[in-house]
C-alpha cells in the first residue's frame, strides 16, 4: 500500500478526482442557493369591469418591475415574457378614478417576491351614443375655369359611440371631399371624422357609418370680370355742411354672367346712402345693386365712410 501511494501519477490522479467531487459539490450547493432578480419593464394587463357599459381608460403607470425569487440557476435562465402583471377591476361598477393592487403570477420553479409599483392608477369611464349631424368640407380646387355647383351626401347625420368623456370632445364629424382640379360632377366615398374644437380627431370615439357617399355637382363657369365699385348718395348734408371724402372697401368687385350680360357693365353702384342734414360722418355697409342677368361672385355689399365737414 505505501508503494502505491509513492507513485506521483497515482497521486495525481487522486487529487485530480478529490478536486473534481469537491467542485461538484460546490456547485451543487451554489445551484439551490436561493437569490432574487428584477424583471422590467413588464406590460400592464387587466381584466376590464364586469359592466359592459363601462370601458378603462388609462393605467397609470401601465408597465411594472417584478422580483422574483428562486435557484440561481432557474433565476438566471427565467424568461421575463413567462411573468404576467395584471390588475383584476370585476369590482368596478362605476366610473371614476380608482388606486388598484396590481396581481402577479410567474414561471414555474420561481416564487413572486415584490412587484414595484404595487398598486396603480386607473381611470375608468361610462360608454355612451349620440346622433350629431355630417358636414362636407371641400378641400383643394377644381379645374381653371369650373366651379362646385353642390356638395351632397348620402347620409345627413352619424351615430358616435365611445366614453361619455370623449364624446363631449366631438364638435362636429366632418367628411373631408377632394376636389382635385376636377372639371365634372363625381360621386366618392368619403371617410367621416369626429374633431374636437382645435379641428383634431377624437381617437377614442367610433363613427357609423364610417363612410358616405358624396356627390359633388361641378360646372363650367360662367364669364367673370372685376370692375369698380361706386357709392350713391342720396340728399345733401346739413346747411354749412359737404361731403369731404368717400371710401368704398373693397374699391372693386366680381361680377359674373353671360358674356352679353357682363360685357356693357364697368361699375357697380351700392344702394343710395342717404346724407340728408347730416353734420357727422358715415359709416356703414352697403348692399350692391347688380345689373339684371349680373350677380357677385363673393362680394353683396360693401363697405362705405362718408366723410362730412363744416364748410368754411
Amino acid at each position: 500500500m505505501d508503494r502505491f501511494l509513492e507513485n506521483d501519477t497515482i497521486l495525481k490522479i487522486l487529487s485530480i478526482v478529490v478536486a473534481l467531487v469537491l467542485w461538484v459539490g460546490v456547485m451543487s450547493t451554489n445551484a439551490q442557493a436561493m437569490v432574487d432578480r428584477h424583471f422590467g419593464p413588464i406590460p400592464l394587463e387587466y381584466q376590464p369591469p364586469s359592466k359592459s357599459n363601462l370601458t378603462v381608460m388609462s393605467l397609470n403607470p401601465n408597465t411594472v418591475t417584478v422580483e422574483l425569487r428562486g435557484p440561481a440557476n432557474t433565476i438566471k435562465s427565467a424568461n421575463p415574457h413567462s411573468i404576467a402583471a395584471f390588475v383584476d377591476m370585476q369590482g368596478v361598477t362605476h366610473s371614476g378614478t380608482y388606486t388598484l393592487p396590481v396581481r402577479v403570477s410567474v414561471s414555474t420553479g420561481t416564487s413572486f417576491a415584490n412587484v414595484y409599483p404595487s398598486k396603480v392608477t386607473v381611470v375608468v369611464d361610462r360608454m355612451g351614443s349620440r346622433h350629431i349631424g355630417i358636414t362636407l368640407n371641400p378641400t383643394g380646387s377644381t379645374a381653371p375655369g369650373y366651379e362646385l355647383k353642390s356638395l351632397t351626401s348620402s347620409d345627413h347625420t352619424a351615430t358616435l359611440s365611445g366614453p361619455t368623456s370623449d364624446l363631449n370632445k366631438v364638435r362636429k364629424v366632418v367628411a373631408r371631399v377632394p376636389l382635385g382640379g376636377r372639371n365634372a360632377s363625381f360621386q366618392e366615398q368619403v371617410v367621416l371624422l369626429p374633431l374636437n374644437a382645435n379641428g383634431d380627431t377624437v381617437r377614442r370615439v367610433q363613427v357609423s357609418p364610417a363612410m358616405v357617399s358624396a356627390q359633388a355637382a361641378i360646372k363650367k363657369r360662367p364669364p367673370q370680370k372685376t370692375v369698380g365699385v361706386v357709392a350713391k348718395l342720396k340728399g345733401h348734408p346739413a346747411s354749412g355742411y359737404s361731403v369731404t371724402n368717400i371710401v368704398v372697401h373693397p374699391a372693386t368687385v366680381t361680377v359674373s354672367g353671360t358674356q352679353s350680360a357682363i360685357k356693357p357693365v364697368s361699375v357697380i353702384y351700392t344702394v343710395p346712402i342717404n346724407v340728408s342734414g347730416d353734420t357727422h360722418s358715415v359709416s356703414s355697409a352697403v348692399p350692391l345693386v347688380f345689373p339684371s342677368g349680373v350677380k357677385g361672385v363673393k362680394q353683396q355689399d360693401v363697405s362705405v365712410s362718408v366723410t362730412i365737414r363744416k364748410t368754411g
